[in-house]
């Protein structure tokens, strides 16, 4: 396995403190540095290598015209599981970038949702030994009542920082 990156270590070295310190404390941090995760209020409830899972209450600042969570934050749960799963994998050198998204609409939903972002260990290996790459990233969208109200497709891309910087 390769050595991990910055932001692995900033969770392992959390994950010493007790579960909902530990949540905040991610919460807090991953939020300032995505303002709008932090913005949206979003709570982590799971971070490792092999999976992420974040949630979002239904709150009136995430509400549509109907008191539901609104669509776009669906989106922005799937996108943001999805992101940090693949950003635990890639080396520090590299930046992480959604490359495209597809979401489903297939009911209303009922209360808050969690998004539950899964790699293979194929996944993984791809990300820690290559420069640059993309994958499709699964990501289990689900409210309240367990069930899934949407369905995503999140294809994520990797490229050298060094790439960006150059153009």
């Amino acid at each position: 396995m390769a050595r991990p990156n910055r932001l692995n270590k900033l969770v392992k070295a959390s994950s010493k403190l007790p579960k909902g310190i530990q949540s905040r404390l991610l919460s807090r941090a991953f939020g300032r540095v995505v303002p709008m995760v932090g913005t949206a209020k979003i709570q982590y409830q799971h971070v490792s290598p092999e999976r992420v899972e974040v949630s979002i209450a239904n709150h009136k600042a995430m509400q549509n015209h109907i008191g539901q969570v609104h669509a776009c934050a669906m989106a922005l749960i799937a996108e943001t599981a999805t992101g940090f799963v693949t950003a635990m994998n890639v080396p520090d050198s590299a930046i992480v970038l959604i490359k495209s998204f597809k979401v489903d609409f297939k009911r209303p939903t009922q209360g808050g949702m969690k998004a539950i972002a899964t790699l293979t260990p194929e996944q993984q290996q791809q990300m820690q030994s290559t420069e640059k790459g993309e994958t499709l990233v699964q990501v289990l969208v689900t409210d309240e009542s367990g069930e899934a109200p949407i369905q995503c497709e999140m294809l994520w891309a990797w490229v050298a920082k060094s790439a960006l910087k150059n153009k």
